[in-house]
């Protein structure tokens, strides 16, 4: 058997890197730095860095992802793949230089860059930005670097695809050098034979799923995504009626362009998510083999080939590929349900009520409008249906165990709005946004809200009177990638605890009775309803087993989580596996993350396989 690849996780607060200190003079001359910190990159001196000086690569010159720490590393890092990579010169790119900030305190300035590197007679183009920050002595240093991969010369590009296209390049047909070169541009739809050989196959047509199908056909790369349910969209129009993005609808388009009307809310209901996906794939002639379920994949090492097995209505079918992407909703498959609540002690206590995991509830009953309700669970969905069952007039209460960070939505809409609006381009709010270092991104996020937090002390005292468990200066990076999730965007149910229409319960549930729950202190709680917001098993290992079987999976790394350079582990890299990609996480994190899977699978396809870094 192949060895485990097991990446150590770290916290946030272990990795290295720091926002830097001082400001930029209003007055500065920015075309001026621009220039100078060009010409510093070109000839780069230990000097032209600072001593935390930190450098994210996305593909262009690792191969993978990786984040770098201090000047000394920094230097000798480029300056040894550049070699390597046979890199261009660092060019000034489009935008203005421009100042960035963290709250009033710092600043620094940002200059987007362009370069090239060359392998095989095969150009790469790169992006970048380098930001600068202005010493005692008034000289200037380069204090962050971020560069990624954007397309190769003559391959179409990952982020441009126009609508309303014929299916070009999704047949099988041929091999995967033809499909790029455009030999295929008039093959016929994809028939439901046996035996069909794709670049890629991607299971699971959600949000990421469909993102990463949409960035191989711009990259002309054959490639079907199968999915289990009858229509694309239907991920959300499964779940609970009256869920909603708690966040901004431009912050979850899918890739090429802005997925939703302007007259929709800024919040979009479920059905109004799974309508945008099913017009979107529609729009882009995205190759989907929808009521599919994949039974099994087994990967041929001496062939380099994926074998596939799906069944559908026209019975079972055999489909081969170069690549395997698994986008199933990594971690949020099977549901987890305290012991207190497992059929057997639901059996026993001969509950007379109903119970069921969140992962099934989609609204209240009329029967019990007005009864008794229970939710187990403070995070997102434990808001939302406490919400549903307030809004049905039941007496309604929420078991809270740990403290919840909580983050009100008109914070994270005004950050998100800098960037993701109808005004900018989602790809380009992407790389303005979303090629920081995680640990920096997160050092600037918790410095602006933990700054809001202590200037709102009412909002969460008020919610501490009601005896709801705060904790006020959460971490919400530690949340996304360390506990998937954990927190809730308050959209208005923390004024409802706070006015006591939800009640809060803090003690730990010790068994059901037959008309509710005993909790550890002896009391008891009567219910004619409770949902588990509790949550799911996160080990995607069992998800991913179901289809490639335990003995590739225990190869895979683990799976969220950050590494010590604050890189998320074993997300849309090969991990423990050849050819093998593990892809979700939240709307932007799929988008912008399902650029990179295509292209390292398109280096693949044209003979430039990418080299992984790894010092």
């Amino acid at each position: 058997m192949a060895t485990k690849q097991r990446t150590p996780a770290v916290s946030f607060d272990d990795i290295s890197g720091e926002l830097p200190t001082g400001t930029v003079p209003d007055d500065v001359d920015l075309e001026l730095v621009a220039k100078d910190a060009i010409a510093k990159l070109n000839n780069l001196t230990p000097e032209d860095l600072t001593d935390n000086a930190l450098w994210r690569d996305l593909l262009s010159f690792t191969g993978t992802y990786r984040t770098f720490y201090s000047g000394s590393t920094v230097l000798a890092t480029l300056q040894r793949l550049s070699s390597q990579k046979r890199r261009g010169s660092f060019r000034l790119r489009g935008g203005d230089p421009r100042i960035a900030r963290s709250l009033g305190d710092i600043s620094w300035i940002d200059i987007d860059l362009s370069f090239d590197t060359e392998a095989d007679g095969i150009v790469a183009h790169c992006e970048g930005t380098v930001s600068v920050v202005r010493r005692e002595d008034n000289k200037w240093q380069i204090w962050m670097l971020r560069t990624w991969l954007e397309s190769f010369d003559g391959h179409g590009h990952p982020d441009i695809l126009d609508p309303e296209t014929k299916h070009a390049h999704d047949s099988p047909e041929g091999s995967s050098k033809e499909h790029v070169s455009g030999v295929a541009d008039d093959l016929p739809q994809t028939s439901h034979k046996s035996n069909q050989q794709y670049d890629a196959i991607v299971v699971g047509g959600g949000q990421a799923g469909l993102s990463v199908a949409g960035r191989l056909k711009a990259l002309h790369l054959s490639y079907i995504v199968l999915e289990r349910r009858p229509e694309i969209g239907d991920v959300w129009n499964t779940r609970y009626e009256s869920l909603r993005w708690h966040t901004s609808k431009e912050y979850g388009n899918l890739p090429f362009g802005h997925t939703y009307p302007a007259d929709d809310d800024y919040m979009l209901p479920a059905r109004r998510i799974g309508a945008g996906h099913k017009a979107w794939s529609e729009n882009y002639g995205i190759n989907v083999r929808t009521s599919t379920s994949v039974d099994s994949a087994a990967f041929d090492d001496s062939a380099n080939m994926w074998t596939i097995t799906a069944a559908s209505s026209d019975g079972h079918q055999t489909l081969k590929a170069r690549n395997l992407i698994l986008a199933i909703g990594p971690g949020h498959l099977t549901p987890v349900v305290p012991e207190w609540a497992s059929p057997e002690r639901i059996e026993s206590s001969k509950f007379k009520g109903t119970i069921k995991h969140s992962s099934s509830y989609h609204s209240i009953p009329a029967s019990l409008v007005g009864g008794r309700g229970i939710v187990v669970g403070t995070a997102n969905t434990g808001h939302d249906v406490a919400e549903d069952s307030a809004n049905a007039s039941m007496d309604t209460t929420m078991i809270q165990r740990g403290a919840t960070f909580i983050l009100p939505m008109e914070w994270l809409h005004h950050a998100q709005n800098m960037h993701y609006n109808a005004s900018m381009h989602p790809a380009e709010a992407d790389r303005e946004s979303f090629t920081y270092p995680n640990k920096i991104l997160r050092d600037m996020i918790n410095r602006g809200t933990w700054s809001l937090v202590g200037q709102s002390p009412d909002r969460f005292d008020a919610l501490e009177k009601a005896g709801f468990k705060i904790e006020r200066y959460g971490d919400i990076y530690h949340n996304m990638y360390v506990r998937f999730g954990g927190h809730y965007v308050d959209i208005g149910a923390s004024a409802r605890i706070a006015n006591g229409e939800i009640k809060i319960k803090t003690q730990s549930v010790t068994s059901l009775t037959e008309t509710g729950v005993l909790f550890e202190d002896g009391s008891e709680l009567p219910a004619d309803l409770i949902v588990l917001a509790t949550g799911f098993d996160h080990d995607f290992r069992k998800d991913a087993a179901k289809i490639v079987g335990k003995d590739v999976a225990e190869q895979m790394d683990d799976y969220w989580g950050v590494d010590a350079e604050g890189e998320v582990r074993g997300f849309a890299k090969l991990a423990g596996h050849p050819q093998l990609y593990y892809l979700g996480g939240d709307v932007r994190t799929g988008r912008f993350f399902s650029r990179f899977i295509a292209l390292q699978i398109q280096a693949d396809a044209i003979g430039m396989p990418l080299q992984q870094y790894l010092d």
